[in-house]
């Protein structure tokens, strides 16, 4: 199963948090049935896009006259110049432009919404994330490594709004609480979704037992209030790489893999 039954040559996919967005974002759209484009409403550091298969401006693409069929991950931008070594990203209004033009050629869009420096976890600034209405789905990224470290900005990026957020102190250790916190509250993990857009959280850096059995704890927490969708993942390529979805089934918990 890719994601779920509802997903569609139409989808537009946005990803937001610390700690695997860019993993994330190449990972689904390697796994994607169909040829798609990626892109971003921030910057991005330009070595990242360097993993698709197809680099184009949204001039080269209206003009594109091709087929896609030979490159199915179509790295799509303002403009492709470089600064600072990295790339803007859409304005929103630009990308509605570019979110029809998708459509009209079934090229499902995933997305970065969400910036951050490096750290795996964030409070969203007050512009942040920068989400497009079009958004079927939003996925909240956060890295399990961060459980047990101090809260600090040497960890815990936009340091002050995160304090606000989840109601702690600086030098505090970070705990399954408050990451269930910071992804529940209206200016946390979910923060601008848009109507009728499905929440995924992505717990990331479940590289071991441990971290796996405190991502499921955190995982039915979300569940029992009103989160639809938990992954638990580790895609670090050292290790072995898994994404494990989990969700109700009715009454009863329902493990996937993808």
């Amino acid at each position: 199963m890719f994601i779920d039954k509802y997903f569609t040559h139409k989808s537009v996919v946005s990803i937001a948090g610390a700690g695997g967005k860019t993993s994330l974002l190449f990972f689904l759209a390697r796994k994607c049935p169909w040829p798609c484009l990626i892109t971003t409403t921030m910057k991005i550091e330009a070595r990242h896009v360097s993993g698709a298969d197809l680099c184009m401006s949204y001039s080269d693409i209206l003009n594109w006259s091709g087929s896609f069929s030979n490159q199915n991950v179509i790295w799509v931008s303002p403009s492709l110049d470089i600064e600072n070594g990295q790339i803007t990203g859409f304005s929103l209004e630009l990308f509605h432009e570019l979110s029809n033009y998708a459509k009209k050629m079934s090229l499902p869009i995933f997305l970065e919404a969400d910036g951050t420096h490096m750290q795996h976890i964030k409070a969203p600034a007050k512009d942040e994330p920068v989400i497009p209405s079009e958004s079927n789905y939003l996925f909240h990224i956060t890295g399990l490594d961060v459980l047990g470290k101090q809260i600090i900005a040497e960890n815990v990026d936009r340091l002050g709004d995160f304090l606000r957020i989840t109601g702690t102190e600086e030098g505090d250790f970070l705990t399954e609480e408050i990451i269930e916190k910071l992804i529940l509250h209206p200016l946390g993990g979910f923060k601008n979704v848009p109507k009728d857009c499905k929440r995924i959280a992505v717990l990331n850096q479940a590289d071991t037992p441990k971290l796996e059995a405190q991502g499921e704890s955190i995982a039915l927490h979300l569940l029992e209030n009103g989160i639809e969708c938990v992954w638990i993942s580790s895609m670090n390529p050292v290790r072995e790489m898994f994404i494990r979805a989990v969700t109700w089934q009715g009454r009863q918990l329902s493990n996937y893999w993808l």
